[in-house]
């Protein structure tokens, strides 16, 4: 995921201990391209080990939760609030301290040059357990030591030593299993299971476990592409495009996993995925493309990876469930018509019956900045506060009706249905009293607004068959502009609406220079860069074909094209 507002500053520079970084990380032998940071002088034992918090979910195992009082990541049986970890940036990454943790739990350490290697003993699998009654999906894995949970591709790799027995008792369970050199790999697990690690005794917990989901997956190659799967079949014979491929930009080759097409020829629909009950929360693709029907479908745009929250234009049938920032590149559309792209703003503005006018920064975002906001049902039930200076104003029926505190916000408010919440952050002042009439009136800086459907990412790339790439007008940092990532970008051309996924085949990943070529040379005439990094991902017939860091990422929204009549099976 690529970062671009509400991360933490960097921590001061220790001028009392060495300091080394690097790209690449070595997990129980798996090697990713991942940044870290290490503090010390010791080469087998940090000060301090910064790593990626979605590293640490996806290859380490940690888990995410909340206990009523606050996020908690928690990692055999140790849990910590997500407010006391230390962070900083890497790059356009979150990292977390976890040196401490790895250490107490045994986790060996090593860094030489820019490779970092984490490793433990293989633990051994003595005894399996399932549950009962509503825990019937739930298989106890009891172990003589910990070990790393890792999401490879569609698969969950345990690093643990099994026998065969155990390896049929798993299979009767509903599972996949295959016992490799690298450790038990479930296949087609990475999403559909979640863990749980637990010491004193050493346990790892699977609940999910369905053999209405698990037996009809066979042993396969990862990210081959599903150009067999009947509904996938059905749509190459109409003219769909699914294929994978390698663009050269100047010397350096970029893979490309591609797909689209004439949506119209296709009987296929361009679809936000998203959540509506609640703005706040990640997801797995899959988890947002299946109950949407999407057939195919891409991550979306960017958001805050610890508070789990959207940065950019997100509106789904008429309803902004998330405003624009920025001016900062988007795609819309209709039922209708072919996607437009373009930059966008919401003007909204606040008006007091005795005339005073008030401008409000964003709508239902989590890009949070000194002044005044608005929030509507469409974020959720409740709102708490996102920063440490808030008061708000609640006005129903064109009435400020009540006004809450900080500590009302921090406990959290409810936001009735045809409610708005004005949030002044920051020492804002509250723009009305109690009592007060008001009209809050907004109107978008271009007909792109105005679509059904938006979704913002940035920066834009092509625009009218002109590479148009400028982001620090979209408000995007010198060293974002500057990365070399995995990338997303949803685009059209004279041959249809196209998603594109891109990382760097024999070298580095591209550049947002390198991208918007890319996309020029497969006939994009409009292109927007959307969250990419360790988000890009995408998914064709429930398997996922393309992700930017090999291991499924929890992104906030996405893309899909959804069948306008039902396919075969898929």
């Amino acid at each position: 995921m690529l970062l671009i507002a509400q991360l933490p500053p960097p921590l001061p520079e220790l001028r009392s201990a060495e300091t080394q970084s690097g790209d690449r990380i070595v997990i129980g032998g798996q090697t990713v391209s991942a940044p870290w940071l290490w503090q010390g002088r010791n080469q087998e034992q940090p000060e301090r080990l910064w790593l990626p918090m979605d590293l640490l979910e996806s290859r380490l195992g940690f888990r995410r939760s909340n206990d009523g009082s606050g996020d908690q990541l928690e990692w055999f049986s140790r849990s910590q609030s997500l407010t006391s970890i230390p962070k900083r940036t890497l790059g356009d990454d979150v990292a977390l301290d976890v040196g401490e943790w790895l250490l107490n739990i045994g986790v060996a350490s090593k860094r030489k040059g820019t490779s970092l290697e984490l490793s433990l003993p293989r633990a051994q699998l003595q005894k399996l357990r399932r549950g009962k009654g509503s825990t019937a999906n739930r298989v106890v894995l009891d172990l003589n030591g910990p070990l790393f949970v890792q999401q490879l591709g569609d698969d969950l790799l345990l690093d643990l030593q099994s026998t065969r027995q155990q390896l049929q008792t798993l299979q009767r369970l509903g599972l996949t299993p295959q016992q490799t050199q690298t450790g038990l790999r479930l296949r087609g697990q990475s999403t559909r299971l979640r863990s749980l690690t637990l010491a004193a005794p050493w346990r790892l917990v699977l609940d999910g476990v369905s053999p209405q989901f698990s037996r009809a997956i066979p042993p396969r190659q990862n990210q081959r592409l599903p150009l067999t799967n009947p509904a996938i079949a059905a749509l190459i014979r109409r003219g769909l495009v699914l294929e994978r491929r390698t663009v050269k930009v100047g010397v350096k080759p970029l893979q490309v996993v591609r797909a689209g097409g004439d949506l119209s020829q296709l009987g296929l629909k361009l679809s936000p995925l998203a959540m509506t009950g609640s703005q706040q929360g990640l997801r797995f693709l899959t988890q947002l493309s299946r109950p949407a029907g999407a057939l195919i479908a891409v991550n979306g745009g960017f958001f805050n990876r610890i508070q789990q929250l959207p940065l950019g234009a997100l509106r789904l049938n008429g309803a902004w469930l998330s405003g624009p920032i920025l001016n900062r590149g988007v795609v819309a559309w209709d039922l209708d018509g072919a996607p437009a792209f373009g930059r966008l703003l919401l003007n909204q503005e606040l008006r007091v019956a005795d005339g005073r006018r008030w401008g409000l920064g964003f709508l239902n975002s989590g890009y949070v900045q000194r002044g005044l906001s608005r929030y509507t049902s469409a974020w959720g039930p409740m709102y708490r506060a996102l920063s440490g200076q808030e008061q708000a104003l609640l006005i129903q029926d064109g009435r400020v009706i009540e006004q809450f505190s900080r500590a009302q916000l921090n406990r959290g408010v409810p936001i009735p249905k045809n409610g708005d919440l004005i949030v002044a952050r920051g020492r804002a002042p509250l723009p009305a009293s109690q009592g007060d009439h008001v009209t809050v009136v907004q109107r978008s800086s271009t007909p792109l607004g105005d679509k059904p459907n938006v979704l913002g990412g940035g920066p834009l790339l092509i625009q009218n068959d002109r590479i148009v790439l400028n982001g620090r007008s979209e408000g995007f940092s010198p060293g974002f502009l500057a990365l070399a990532a995995p990338r997303t970008v949803v685009g059209h051309g004279r041959t249809g609406t196209w998603f594109l996924t891109l990382r760097g085949a024999a070298s580095s990943d591209p550049t947002l220079l390198e991208t918007a070529l890319a996309a020029k040379q497969l006939g994009l005439s409009d292109a927007l860069n959307l969250d990419g990094g360790s988000s890009t991902t995408l998914v064709a017939g429930g398997r996922t074909v393309m992700n930017g860091s090999g291991s499924a990422a929890r992104i906030h929204n996405g893309l899909g094209f959804v069948p306008d009549s039902p396919l075969p099976l898929w």
